[in-house]
């Protein structure tokens, strides 16, 4: 998978995960405007230097948010 498309699915779990759990996937609109393209930046760069590495953030994820 190219970094890109492992970006896009790490924010749509993101956002989902939001939208599940009744947060807001907006908040940071206003607290923080920079935060989501900030942290594509960032995980895009981490994918680019370490292909593994979308991986291991949607299993970090995961773990996280949806493991019991």
């Amino acid at each position: 998978m190219t970094s890109t498309l492992l970006c896009k699915i790490f924010v749509m779990v993101a956002v989902a995960t939001c939208v599940s759990s009744q947060l807001s996937p907006t908040f940071y609109d206003k607290v923080c405007p920079r935060a989501l393209p900030t942290i594509r930046s960032v995980v895009m760069n981490a994918v680019q230097k370490e292909a593994r590495m979308g991986a291991s953030l949607l299993r970090l994820h995961f773990h996280d948010c949806f493991a019991t």
